[in-house]
């Protein structure tokens, strides 16, 4: 059987499969869905100095202004020449619960880039890979927990390579969000006072810091897992925050899957912007088993 996924898939680090929970009982009046806000509309803050507090501001920032335009970068931190990045990853999203997103992913690993898309709507993952229809001639799969459940047998060992699939879309979604991300500040240490500086859209906050990686590992992050086994004791990380406390930029060590120490830089820009973000066409989207069946 060929393998349903190929490399570039296995590899992807861009979305959330978020499956919401309902409750029981007589359903309750829906409430309106939130709006994006522009940073314009929002008002200037006073930006704490402890770590703990100034990730809880952001966070609640980035919720407020719930629509950004994300750009993230994996470079090797030595032996390469300057820029020449491992992945990146250019993603559009709106921080709804659960969240939406659609964006691209150029895996550099290999000997030739790779392209994938991935948007992610009401809860589920789609998946495409530039070149390589995944579903017979379909360009688009759909991924569930059901899905991958119910095919757990015909699928055998890459059912697993599915389940390690929608953990690094997890991962990487909540990187963008500022879930994961935000733990590296809230549990770190500041090495000196903030700075002052001019950013891409005005003024901005420059944080520098410490996190040791054993807190990180401790939080369930993979990324920091495998910093702790590549013998990272701490990482090294700058924040840039406008005075709406939102984040411009923010960058951090880290290690590859391979043990290789990298650095990772997620850029932030169109803060609070409209937005709307919709599933591949029906037409054009296929199953797990879908893909089963034509193998």
């Amino acid at each position: 059987m060929r393998t349903p996924v190929p490399r570039t898939a296995v590899l992807l680090a861009t979305a959330l499969l978020a499956t919401a929970c309902q409750s029981g009982g007589e359903e309750e009046p829906s409430e309106p869905a939130p709006s994006p806000v522009a940073p314009a509309a929002m008002d200037d803050v006073e930006l704490p100095d402890a770590p703990e507090d100034l990730a809880a501001l952001v966070e609640e920032r980035m919720q407020e202004a719930l629509s950004v335009e994300v750009t993230m970068s994996v470079e090797p931190e030595e032996g390469e020449e300057e820029g020449a990045s491992i992945e990146d990853v250019t993603m559009s999203m709106l921080l709804t619960d659960p969240p939406s997103a659609q964006m691209t992913t150029v895996d550099k690993s290999g000997e030739e880039p790779e392209t994938a898309h991935t948007v992610v709507s009401e809860g589920v993952t789609y998946m495409m890979l530039e070149g390589e229809p995944l579903v017979g001639e379909k360009d688009w799969m759909r991924l569930t927990t059901e899905e991958i459940d119910t095919a757990e047998e015909e699928l055998g060992p890459f059912a697993e390579i599915f389940r390690v699939m929608h953990k690094e879309v997890n991962d990487s979604l909540e990187q963008a969000a500022g879930n994961s991300s935000m733990d590296v500040v809230a549990l770190g240490e500041l090495d000196g006072d903030p700075a002052a500086e001019d950013g891409e859209d005005g003024p901005v906050t420059r944080y520098t810091g410490t996190t040791k990686t054993s807190d990180l590992a401790d939080k369930g992050n993979d990324d920091f897992k495998n910093a702790v086994d590549a013998g990272l004791e701490e990482v090294e990380w700058e924040l840039a925050v406008t005075p709406k406390g939102l984040p411009e930029e923010f960058t951090v060590q880290m290690a590859t899957p391979d043990g290789e120490e990298a650095i990772s830089t997620v850029h932030y820009s169109a803060w609070g912007s409209d937005l709307e973000i919709a599933p591949p066409p029906e037409d054009n989207t296929g199953s797990i088993q879908d893909s089963l069946d034509s193998a």
